[in-house]
């Protein structure tokens, strides 16, 4: 296949819109096409092929019209449950991100207690209440 044939081929597998087994069937059936039409014009160009074929759009909706209902339908679900699942995992991230800046960027806080002890028994005395004058006596 020459340069032009290539690039109208991919063209035309970017517009399939089916599922993989379906995708597959469907471009074995453009191969056979294509080489069918190689025979009669060996090196063709992209007005020749699309003089033939009709526009890459158009020649996969043709080609479209092979699959059955079921197997339209599966893709357009796989493609759904794909969004779902993006959807969900973005807001994840969201919930997450968020969750991690507001509740967890705060550093945790250590509150030191100092007791004292007098004749054998525990006492706790607030830092404001210990004076440096108290201390050193």
């Amino acid at each position: 296949m020459n340069e032009a044939m290539t690039r109208y081929r991919r063209e035309v597998r970017r517009c399939l819109r089916c599922g993989r087994a379906a995708k597959q069937r469907l471009e074995e059936h453009l191969t056979g096409l294509l080489n069918a039409f190689l025979e009669e014009n060996p090196v063709p160009d992209e007005a020749a092929l699309e003089a033939a074929f009709g526009t890459p759009e158009e020649l996969a909706a043709t080609l479209m019209e092979e699959l059955t209902p079921e197997e339209r339908g599966q893709w357009k679900r796989q493609r759904l449950a794909a969004r779902v699942v993006c959807m969900v995992l973005v807001l994840l991230l969201a919930v997450f991100s968020i969750y991690t800046f507001f509740f967890k960027s705060k550093p945790n806080e250590i509150t030191v207690y100092e007791f004292t002890y007098a004749n054998g028994e525990e006492f706790y005395i607030p830092d404001s209440s210990i004076s440096s004058d108290n201390a050193q006596e």
